[in-house]
C-alpha cells in the first residue's frame, strides 16, 4: 500500500531538470541524485535574498580559491621539476609560469562573476513560494514545520522538484548527476517551497524532505 502511494507521488510531481520540465523520474535519474547523510532532525531558517547572495558567493570565492591553489601547487611543482633538469631554462620558465598564473587567476575572476550574475537573475524566481525571511523551519520523523503550521508527513506531497545536472569528471570518464535545487510540496490547499541555497541547512533540510516523503526510492 505504502509503495502504491510512493509511486502515485512520484507520477503525480512535476519535475524540472536544468529548468526544462521532463515527464517522469526515471530510475536511473534517481540513482545519480547527490544526496547529504541522512538526519532525523534538521532546523532550518529562510533567509534574506541579501543573505542568501553573500552566502552563495563567500562558498564560490572559497571553492575557488581551493581549486585555484592547488593548480598553483602543482605548476609550481612541475616548474621545478623543469629547473633541476635545466637551470639555464629559468628564466623562460618563470615567466611562462607566471603568464599562466596569471591567465588562471583572471579565468577564475572572470567566471566567479559571471556565476555571480547568473545567481543574481535567477535569485527572484529562487524566492517564489517560500515562507517570509526568518521563518524557522523544522523537520523531523513526525512533521514538517514551518513556522506555526505543522505538516504531519502523511498528510504531505511533492508538487514539484527541481533538479540541476553536471557532470563529474573521475580519470577518462565522467558521471552525470543531479542536485535537488528546490522542492514544493502541499498539504491540502497549503504549499510551500524549498530552497536549498536560500535556506540555512538547505542541504539537509531538502535532500532529507525528499526521503521523508518517500521519493528517493526509484
Amino acid at each position: 500500500m505504502r509503495s502504491a502511494k510512493r509511486r502515485r507521488c512520484r507520477s503525480a510531481m512535476r519535475i524540472l531538470i536544468n529548468d526544462k520540465a521532463v515527464d517522469e523520474l526515471t530510475p536511473k535519474v534517481a540513482k545519480s541524485l547527490m544526496l547529504s547523510k541522512v538526519q532525523s532532525e534538521v532546523k532550518a531558517r529562510v533567509r534574506t535574498p541579501a543573505e542568501a547572495t553573500e552566502f552563495y558567493v563567500s562558498q564560490t570565492k572559497r571553492w575557488f580559491i581551493i581549486l585555484g591553489g592547488i593548480a598553483i601547487v602543482l605548476m609550481a611543482a612541475i616548474s621545478i621539476a623543469g629547473l633541476s633538469y635545466e637551470p639555464r631554462d629559468a628564466p623562460v620558465l618563470i615567466v611562462g609560469m607566471l603568464v599562466i598564473i596569471g591567465a588562471l587567476l583572471l579565468f577564475m575572476v572572470l567566471l566567479l562573476r559571471h556565476r555571480v550574475r547568473t545567481w543574481t537573475a535567477r535569485l527572484k524566481h529562487r524566492g517564489e513560494g517560500l515562507p517570509p525571511a526568518g521563518t524557522a523551519i523544522l523537520l523531523d520523523d513526525k512533521a514538517l514545520s514551518v513556522g506555526a503550521d505543522i505538516f504531519a508527513w502523511p498528510a504531505l506531497a511533492i508538487d514539484q522538484v527541481e533538479l540541476s545536472q553536471s557532470s563529474v569528471q573521475s580519470g577518462d570518464a565522467s558521471t552525470v548527476v543531479h542536485i535537488i535545487e528546490r522542492l514544493s510540496v502541499k498539504a491540502g490547499p497549503k504549499s510551500v517551497t524549498l530552497d536549498r541555497a536560500m535556506l540555512e541547512n538547505g542541504l539537509l533540510l531538502v535532500d532529507n524532505a525528499w526521503r521523508k516523503l518517500g521519493a528517493a526510492t526509484p
